[in-house]
């Protein structure tokens, strides 16, 4: 019975048991000590690239660049017919406007009007094609780069990905961060 009360008294005795429990702990913390920095360096790690290098370095990107281009040419061809056409009329205007009645002075002046605001429409119209053609052209390409970055990320366990573009973060620690840029490179030649 004795033995029984001397066991019972030990076990709740407040200032053991937190001994044994201070030990088990700084135990596990032993064994944990080698994990605890690797864990601590992957918890929060960034991934940096330039995305506009990346869709300049992209084969799509050169092809969509001279579609483009191509519609730019036609759009140029086509507003130089129309500033010569302007230039002439405006030009046969200035030769005979001392010459004209002002019911015709007036109506030339019209006309003359009336092509200019028709080559300015021409032109605004012309950019918004020219804008819409650069959006259906290359979103595809963009999404494309985007998914692979979005992969990486995953990938590599990366909190974020920087765009180093802007300038939003000058300045990204290098022991939190890597360069993603290899990583992406190859996930868009694997797909």
């Amino acid at each position: 019975m004795k033995a029984h009360l001397l066991h019972h008294i030990s076990i709740n005795d407040p200032t053991k048991h937190q001994i044994m429990n201070h030990k088990a702990l700084l135990f596990l913390l032993l064994l944990l000590a080698p994990v605890l920095p690797a864990a601590a360096q992957n918890a929060a790690r960034y991934g940096c690239l330039s995305r506009q290098a990346l869709l300049r370095q992209m084969p799509e990107t050169h092809r969509a660049q001279q579609e483009l281009d191509s519609l730019r040419a036609q759009f140029d061809r086509e507003t130089q017919y129309n500033e010569a056409g302007f230039q002439r009329q405006f030009s046969e205007f200035l030769q005979v406007q001392k010459s004209l009645s002002e019911p015709l002075l007036r109506k030339r002046q019209a006309d003359l009007q009336v092509a200019m605001e028709r080559a300015l429409a021409f032109r605004r119209e012309g950019q918004a094609l020219l804008d819409d053609a650069r959006k259906r052209l290359f979103r595809p390409i963009e999404e494309r780069l985007d998914a692979a970055i979005r992969v990486v990320g995953a990938e590599r366990g990366y909190d974020l990905v920087i765009d180093t573009d802007s300038s939003a973060a000058p300045y990204v620690s290098p022991t939190l961060s890597e360069d993603a840029t290899p990583f992406v490179r190859e996930k868009l030649v694997q797909h």
